[in-house]
């Protein structure tokens, strides 16, 4: 575990500058996003109903709850698995095999959504906004790496010597093994971020 860990540490120092500029393109995306989304209330309402299962999961699918018991533990546990399985590796990692660098504007675009939606100027989510807020930079820091990872993967099939490899299909294997060893990284930060679920859920349902 210790050698994995150190070689996805490895993968991360060596693509630090990517990960600098999509982390830069995420949150800068959502934060302006969020201030357009003052002049464009109509916008927020449409989005937010037409996705709203995708975004009011996890601690803010359990409000009217009055305890945190076994169902808030099971809600959190499945949006810990529909994040590293679905929101990460099926939208934006396993398409990036497919079409190199999809992955990137698949993230891209979900911070876009991110910040219409959980703008604080949004009447349906402006009261939950700070709450939600920690949340929102975790989780954004694994849909980052697995961006990365899209980024590590395409480069690979393009410029095979940035993984160390002369033919493309072993810069392919190559690209795929070192954006699956993010997923060391990522499993951790969605990790935390359900544990943040769990203080989140206790101050919604006060």
């Amino acid at each position: 575990m210790t050698i994995l860990f150190k070689r996805t540490w490895e993968i991360l120092v060596e693509n630090r500058i990517p990960y600098v500029a999509l982390s830069v393109l995420y949150y800068g995306l959502i934060l302006a996003l969020m201030a357009y989304a003052s002049f464009d209330a109509p916008l927020q309402t449409r989005i937010f109903e037409s996705n709203r299962s995708s975004f009011m999961n996890g601690a803010l699918s359990i409000t009217g709850q009055v305890a945190i018991d076994g169902r808030v533990l099971k809600v959190l546990g499945f949006t810990f698995l529909s994040n590293v399985l679905g929101a990460s590796y099926s939208d934006i990692t396993l398409p990036s095999f497919i079409i190199p660098f999809i992955g990137i504007f698949i993230g891209l675009y979900r911070a876009v959504l991110m910040g219409i939606v959980f703008s604080p100027f949004n009447a349906a989510t402006s009261g939950i906004f700070l709450v939600h807020l920690p949340t929102i930079f975790i989780e954004g820091q694994a849909f980052i790496l697995a961006m990365l990872g899209a980024f590590i993967h395409g480069r690979a099939m393009i410029w095979p010597a940035s993984v160390g490899k002369t033919g493309r299909w072993k810069a392919y294997v190559e690209g795929v093994r070192q954006s699956g060893s993010l997923y060391i990284f990522i499993m951790a930060i969605f990790f935390v971020s359900a544990i943040y679920g769990l203080l989140e859920t206790a101050i919604l349902i006060r």
